[in-house]
C-alpha cells in the first residue's frame, strides 16, 4: 500500500439484515419545505450499502447515482488513471448482460442519459430513464457493481478511449491549468498524481515493469469496490416501500469485503508551493487571472458553507466591492 494511504473504519455488515434496514428507516427524520411532496427515506443494506430513497408522485421520470468512496487518490503508484480507466470500464457489459454497451443502449432507448466521474476520492455513476423503465434499468446498473465483464479486448480498446480522452483535454485550457496546479503541490501527496490516464500510463509503463493492466484493475476493482464504501440514491415515482423493495433486491448482492475507508494524510500544499507566481500561455486568446488560497475541505462544513459565503464577498459587484474598484481603473 502507498505509504501516504492510511484507511479509517467503515461501517461493518450488519449482523441481521431485517434489523439493521428497520433501524435505518427511523434514524434519519429528513426536514423539507410544507410544499415539498415528495418523500425520503436512508435505508442501509445487510451489505452496508446505504442508500436514500425519493419517491415523487409529479415525476415521469426516474433516476440513480451510486457514489463509490474510490478515487484517483487510490491509483497505485506507476498505474496513474486506473480508477478513471475502471469507470470507463463498468459500462461495457456484465455477466448478466454480456452484450457490449447493452445498459447504455437500454437507457438511450427509453428516454435517458448516463455518464459517470471520478474525481480524487469518490467516483460516481448515474443515469435518468422514463420511470417505467426504472425497474429494468436499475437491474442493468447494478451489475456494474456485482459481476462486470472486462474482457481483454474490451480493455485495450478503452485505454484507446481514455487515452483519446486525454488527447481531447490538452486543448483545455480550464483543464490545462488543473494539471499545472497539480503538479506544483507537493509531489508527497496524491493530489499531485496525474488522473485522467493515457496510452502511457496505462499500456506502456505497465508493461515496462512486467505488469498486465486487465489483472491490476480487476485486482483494484476486487479490493476497492466494497458496498460499505457505496451510497445510493434511487429518485422514482412509486411509492418508498416500493423503490425500496426495488434496491433490495437488485443492490444486495453487492459485496462488502469489508475496506476501510481511506484518508490521505498530510497537505497538498506545503510552505515552499504558496507564495508563487506563475504564468502560462493558453491556448485560446485572452487573459485570465487566478488566484488560489488551498484550504480545509469544504465538505466539513456543508451545511454552514463558508466558501459559498466567502465567494458571495469577493464576487460582489455593488459599490465598494473589489469588481466595482477593477472597473473604474
Amino acid at each position: 500500500m502507498d505509504s501516504r494511504l492510511r484507511e479509517v473504519d467503515a461501517p461493518a455488515e450488519p449482523a441481521n439484515g431485517a434489523a439493521a434496514l428497520a433501524t435505518a428507516k427511523a434514524e434519519v427524520e429528513v426536514t423539507k419545505p410544507r410544499n415539498d411532496r415528495r418523500g425520503y427515506r436512508r435505508v442501509v443494506l445487510p451489505n452496508a450499502l446505504e442508500c436514500l430513497l425519493i419517491s415523487d408522485p409529479d415525476t415521469d421520470k426516474a433516476a440513480a447515482s451510486m457514489n463509490v468512496s474510490v478515487g484517483y487518490f487510490c491509483d497505485p503508484d506507476g498505474m496513474e488513471g486506473l480508477a478513471h480507466f475502471l469507470e470507463h470500464m463498468l459500462f461495457y457489459a456484465s455477466e448478466k448482460y454480456p452484450i457490449e454497451d447493452s445498459y447504455s443502449k437500454y437507457i438511450a432507448e427509453h428516454g435517458g442519459s448516463t455518464n459517470a466521474f471520478t474525481t480524487s476520492e469518490h467516483t460516481n455513476f448515474y443515469f435518468d430513464v422514463n420511470n417505467d423503465s426504472l425497474d429494468d434499468a436499475l437491474d442493468r446498473f447494478a451489475q456494474f457493481f456485482i459481476k462486470p465483464l472486462m474482457s481483454p479486448d474490451a480493455t485495450l480498446r478503452e485505454i484507446k478511449a481514455v487515452d483519446s480522452e486525454n488527447q481531447k483535454n490538452l486543448l483545455s485550457d480550464p483543464w490545462r491549468m488543473s494539471q499545472l496546479q497539480k503538479h506544483l503541490c507537493s509531489n508527497n501527496h496524491p493530489y499531485h498524481k496525474f488522473s485522467t490516464g493515457n496510452w502511457d500510463t496505462l499500456e506502456v509503463k505497465p508493461k515496462e515493469k512486467g505488469l498486465d493492466t486487465r489483472a491490476e484493475l480487476i485486482n483494484f476493482y476486487d479490493s476497492h469496490y466494497s458496498a460499505n464504501l457505496m451510497q445510493l440514491v434511487v429518485y422514482g415515482k412509486e411509492s418508498l416501500d416500493n423503490i425500496q423493495t426495488l434496491v433490495e433486491s437488485k443492490f444486495c448482492d453487492i459485496k462488502n469485503v469489508g475496506r476501510k475507508h481511506f484518508s490521505f494524510a498530510g497537505h497538498p500544499c506545503s510552505s515552499k508551493d504558496l507564495q508563487i507566481l506563475v504564468k502560462a500561455v493558453p491556448i485560446k486568446q485572452g487573459h485570465t487571472l487566478r488566484i488560489l488560497w488551498p484550504i480545509t475541505p469544504n465538505v466539513r462544513h456543508y451545511k454552514e458553507g463558508p466558501c459559498k459565503y466567502v465567494s458571495h464577498l469577493i464576487g460582489h459587484e455593488g459599490e465598494g466591492s473589489l469588481f466595482y474598484i477593477l472597473k473604474k481603473l
